[in-house]
């Protein structure tokens, strides 16, 4: 049987419906805006500011997101680890290319952040 995501967070109360899944890349600069990306020793803050600039092209990013975020950073290959799940409060600025979202850090699913045993399985979730 395979874990998926869905599983997870029907197992957590959260809505699947409700939730914006971001899967983060190592990038040292962005070559459409030029901005500096994440790398493997980012500091939370670090991850935090850059998941709070997405993009204002609604094709890319939703024009309205939902409350709650599921962050993920790149491990290597395919696989991926759980950053953080945080809650929207809303877009606070707008420059035209790029928008800032108020984030903060939820506890949400924070007992698979932990063990390595939890952080290998959800690597090996399945999106539905």
């Amino acid at each position: 049987m395979t874990l998926t995501l869905d599983a997870i967070f029907h197992s957590a109360e959260i809505n699947p419906a409700q939730v914006q899944v971001i899967r983060h890349s190592f990038v040292g600069e962005h070559e459409d805006s030029g901005l500096r990306g994440i790398h493997a020793d980012s500091t939370d803050e670090e991850i935090l500011e850059y998941t709070a600039l997405q993009s204002s092209n609604t094709r890319i990013f939703p024009a309205i997101p939902p409350t709650r975020w599921v962050v993920f950073i790149k491990e290597g290959g395919d696989r991926a680890r759980l950053w953080a799940v945080v809650r929207n409060h809303g877009e606070i600025a707008n420059d035209g290319k790029l928008r800032r979202f108020k984030l903060e850090v939820s506890d949400d699913l924070t007992d698979l952040k932990e063990p390595t045993g939890h952080r290998m399985a959800l690597a090996s979730c399945v999106a539905t």
